[in-house]
């Protein structure tokens, strides 16, 4: 769990804290989504490959490397599927759902992203699972740093409106209501943000409620709740609290929705060197105090 993990988990939930505990359960129910959805999807008797000889069972490789053709497959096929597919029906049913809270909703938006991924790159041969997307990400940030800026551009602006399709289609957002903001303002609005996330008071509550966690044989487990408790805080204290409230004095309105939206605008800039120090450096200070440093991690995970 290093620092390059903290800023791509917080690039990919929009300034919501996410851990590898986190990431391997929501992973893992979005494996076991796949498998459900591809089981039903077994309609063809096997009667019909009967008199076909016995063949032994493929064993599925990766690609080696990354190039443009591929992740723009995989972008394109995650943003298909987003779009019309299973992943827009689940999105939509988060939609329809009004019991559940904002960041239990957010969290399920992860889930289906991470689903509709999954399921793409399985079809390049990589395993299902963490160590796929893991995988999958570090080939593409080696193939990122060499290929030209246009190229970079393209993916970005891809990725960047794939992710907007997720929150706009399970927070009903329409897509053309989103009003681009300057660099300029995005760096403002992110260092107003990370000043509140390291406001003392915020993380006193962080490591008030972190510590009334009750002890929990397994480690994973214990570490996942935190980050539950850190993202409700992050959600309900550092957005949405206080008078006026951050998403207000960022002129982007009052209630959870603005805060949706809010993320939504700043998805344009997530990649911005400054922003990621800026919100990096929260959130070190944020997990240190939950107990989520880099030491705690190696620690459940029983290293040394």
């Amino acid at each position: 769990f290093s620092h390059t993990d903290i800023n791509q988990n917080i690039s990919k939930m929009v300034f919501l804290s996410s851990s590898r505990p986190w990431i391997r359960s929501t992973v893992l129910r979005a494996v076991n989504n796949r498998q459900s959805t591809l089981n039903s999807y077994s309609l063809i008797p096997r009667s019909l490959f009967s008199t076909l000889p016995s063949i032994p069972p493929l064993q599925p490789k990766p690609p080696e490397a990354m190039n443009k053709y591929l992740v723009r497959g995989v972008q394109d096929g995650t943003s298909f599927y987003i779009q019309h597919g299973v992943g827009q029906q689940r999105l939509i049913e988060i939609s329809k759902d009004d019991n559940e809270t904002l960041v239990i909703k957010w969290q399920r938006c992860m889930e289906a992203f991470l689903g509709v991924q999954v399921h793409v790159m399985a079809g390049l041969g990589y395993k299902p699972d963490e160590n796929g997307i893991t995988l999958y990400n570090q080939q593409v940030a080696v193939f990122l740093q060499d290929c030209a800026p246009d190229i970079q551009e393209e993916f970005r602006i891809k990725g960047r409106d794939t992710w907007r399709e997720v929150l706009g289609t399970a927070f009903s957002i329409d897509l053309g209501s989103i009003e681009e903001v300057s660099i300029v303002d995005a760096r403002n609005i992110m260092h107003k943000v990370s000043q509140r996330m390291q406001e003392q008071d915020i993380l006193d509550k962080i490591a008030k409620k972190c510590a009334g966690i009750t002890p929990n044989d397994n480690p994973q487990i214990e570490m996942a709740q935190k980050h539950h408790m850190v993202q409700e805080v992050l959600v309900h204290d550092v957005y949405l609290g206080g008078e006026p409230k951050l998403v207000s004095e960022c002129g982007f309105g009052e209630d959870e929705i603005a805060y949706v939206r809010m993320q939504m605008i700043m998805a344009e800039h997530s990649q911005d060197p400054l922003i990621s120090q800026y919100v990096g450096m929260a959130m070190m200070h944020i997990l240190k105090v939950a107990g989520l440093d880099v030491d705690a991690m190696r620690k459940a995970r029983g290293g040394t």
